[in-house]
């Protein structure tokens, strides 16, 4: 009876304090854009509506921070669904490689190569699969260098499409890539940014993983620091 007393207050005690450091990544989180959008309000309001320079980058930051919490709150809302079991999926047969194609097009970045895409189908739901590849290439796309491309492959085999989304930029060291899927986790070198002025709520890593999970498809990540990462996606076709 003890031994169940204290395993349940245990239990209850993990449960506060990931509460608790829900909320402080949360407040985190929202802190930082409403302070940059508060600080240009008040640059404008003291001279920057004279100056065009300064308006223009004024308009700019709290067009990106503005940006940044709307991605956040999508993204909690997403998961709060999801935890509820409030985040039902419908699965048809789709068109893997016309899907990864409209992804590519509405990104209409330079920066995006595609190394090979091969005709399948697969059974899922199309806009949760957009969802998850679009966090896997903004992901690449924001910790690689401007310079640097992006790449996309995706290929057949019997039973399964493998997909891939291969960058050179900052990488992962072992110990973090067990972690990159949990909410709110980024490296500290990952909290730099690598020159697109973009950052992340480090939650788009978490709605990808949970669409994949309920799509069966295997991820699996290899790394190394200062050379790139590789994501690769193994996905059961029909």
């Amino acid at each position: 009876m003890r031994l169940r007393i204290n395993s349940v207050r245990r239990q209850a005690q993990e449960s506060y304090l990931r509460q608790q450091r829900f909320v402080n990544d949360v407040s985190h989180e929202l802190r930082t854009p409403l302070t940059i959008i508060r600080g240009y309000v008040d640059l404008l309001e003291a001279c920057g509506a004279d100056d065009p320079a300064i308006f223009k980058e004024a308009v700019t930051s709290i067009k990106n921070s503005a940006q940044n919490m709307q991605n956040l709150v999508e993204s909690l809302l997403f998961l709060a669904r999801a935890d509820q079991g409030d985040q039902p999926l419908t699965k048809v047969p789709v068109d893997l490689d016309e899907l990864i194609k409209r992804l590519i097009e509405d990104r209409n970045s330079p920066r995006v190569q595609v190394a090979k895409l091969m005709p399948c189908k697969i059974l899922g739901d199309a806009e949760f699969l957009k969802k998850m590849f679009a966090a896997f290439l903004d992901n690449a796309l924001r910790y690689s260098p401007p310079d640097k491309p992006v790449k996309i492959s995706m290929t057949t085999a019997e039973k399964f499409a493998t997909v891939q989304f291969i960058d050179k930029g900052i990488g992962i060291t072992k110990d973090d890539c067990g972690k990159i899927f949990d909410r709110f986790y980024r490296t500290d070198k990952a909290r730099t940014k690598t020159g697109s002025g973009e950052s992340s709520v480090g939650l788009g890593l978490a709605v990808a993983k949970w669409i994949a999970d309920r799509h069966d498809i295997e991820i699996s990540v290899r790394s190394k620091p200062g050379e790139g990462s590789t994501f690769t996606l193994k996905i059961p076709t029909i």
